[in-house]
């Protein structure tokens, strides 16, 4: 009996790999067409097989919460690293055909960290201990499972092909459970990520734009990405400048405080509603002091159980001229349906919704409402129709200062 619950209890135990998937779309495309050039030509059959490199297992656990725990500190701790696909080479014990990658230092502890701290409570292969990168062996599988026939026919093709010769940066890691993402880790935005943040576009293009900005000298990755990550604190010389600089004059629409589906409505790049609010409320007081007015466009928070308008406000800089939108209500505040702005000898009409804009209105007008879902027709600055769009989406997720709106409309 015991016997027969122990053989049960280990075919349902997961299985976990750690590894890298190529993230350059180039370097991918190629390794997929080389593995579907060997499979058509050599018959070896139609394997789904993601491209990628093997840093640790495949491994079992039966702690789970502390190896998720490990993984995102040990990847924390690590900075930026880098690697170089070097030539085909084959296992010839196993038959396996793949692409040889050389690992720098900084590549090599980090799998030797993750090495050394997993195999304390997770059943680890035999060669995850070497610590020698030579005797690791890094590379990334072509073909695998192969009889002596084929091994021998493909081995003797690649000696005629082209070298792969390429260098890249570890944008992420990836833990599998099972064969699917568990959790990621993003150098780049240096966060861990669950598996729908990890599929999510929008937050992957953010970061191959990071990863762009560090290739060209633009991006230093050891400082937090300023606007997904809470900004630093004001320092005391700061703070004393700011006591004599002169009032100054903001505005910003759509905050959409507490709620969940705006990140996933309009792409916002955050992992959550905390997250989110966290950011903007921080965004918002890093660059407005309460000497400062703002002008803001409605829709502060929103959604079953969100806090108040009132609760939000009592968070904010500044004096804030509220002109309300579809979710607003306060008992605190003036709430005004629009509003007349004169400055710097313009005059703005505000309001929420563009369509509240009169028709017989000549002068400018700054609106919100459709964030960033119809960029054709509300760009930030459309001076056919003399109207600004000053949904946060289109302003880096901070309040927009109006000697900055004035420039953009004069230009």
């Amino acid at each position: 009996m015991v016997t027969y619950f122990h053989n049960r209890l280990a075919i349902k135990m997961a299985h976990y790999l750690i590894e890298f998937r190529f993230q350059s779309k180039r370097i991918r495309t190629y390794l997929k067409g080389m593995i579907n050039e060997l499979n058509r030509k050599f018959h070896v059959g139609k394997r789904k097989h993601i491209p990628h490199i093997s840093l640790v297992g495949p491994f079992t656990t039966h702690n789970e919460k502390r190896l998720l725990s490990d993984f995102g500190r040990i990847c924390s701790q690590t900075q930026l690293m880098k690697f170089k696909g070097n030539g085909f080479d084959t296992f010839d014990n196993n038959r396996v055909v793949f692409v040889k990658i050389m690992s720098n230092e900084r590549f090599n502890e980090f799998r030797v960290k993750l090495s050394k701290t997993l195999k304390e409570y997770c059943k680890l292969p035999a060669h995850n201990e070497r610590e020698e990168k030579d005797k690791f062996g890094y590379h990334s599988t072509l073909a695998m499972n192969l009889n002596p026939k084929e091994f021998n026919s493909i081995k003797n093709y690649i000696k005629n092909k082209s070298a792969p010769d390429f260098t890249q940066i570890v944008m992420r890691v990836t833990l599998l459970r099972n064969g699917r993402i568990l959790r990621e880790y993003d150098f780049m935005q240096r966060r861990l990520l669950n598996r729908r943040q990890a599929l999510n576009k929008y937050i992957t293009r953010r970061s191959k734009t990071l990863l762009k900005e560090f290739m060209q000298g633009k991006y230093n990755p050891n400082k937090r990405v300023e606007s997904l990550e809470q900004p630093k604190k004001k320092s005391f010389f700061k703070k004393i400048k700011e006591i004599f600089r002169k009032p100054k004059t903001f505005i910003i629409s759509d905050l959409h405080l507490d709620h969940t589906n705006i990140i996933k409505y309009c792409k916002r790049p955050f992992l959550n509603i905390q997250d989110m609010n966290k950011i903007l409320i921080n965004n918002w007081n890093n660059t407005i002091s309460n000497k400062d007015t703002v002008y803001f466009l409605g829709d502060l928070a929103y959604g079953i159980g969100s806090n108040s308008t009132d609760h939000w406000l009592k968070k904010l800089n500044g004096k804030v001229i509220f002109i309300k939108g579809n979710h607003d209500k306060s008992d605190k505040i003036k709430l005004y349906e629009t509003y007349i702005l004169e400055y710097a000898g313009y005059k703005f009409f505000l309001t929420h919704e563009p369509e509240n804009i009169p028709k017989d209105w000549d002068g400018w007008a700054i609106c919100g409402h459709h964030h960033n879902n119809k960029p054709q027709d509300y760009p930030f600055i459309d001076k056919k129709n003399k109207r600004i769009n000053i949904s946060v989406e289109l302003t880096k997720y901070k309040p927009v200062d109006m000697n900055y709106i004035i420039k953009k409309i004069e230009k």
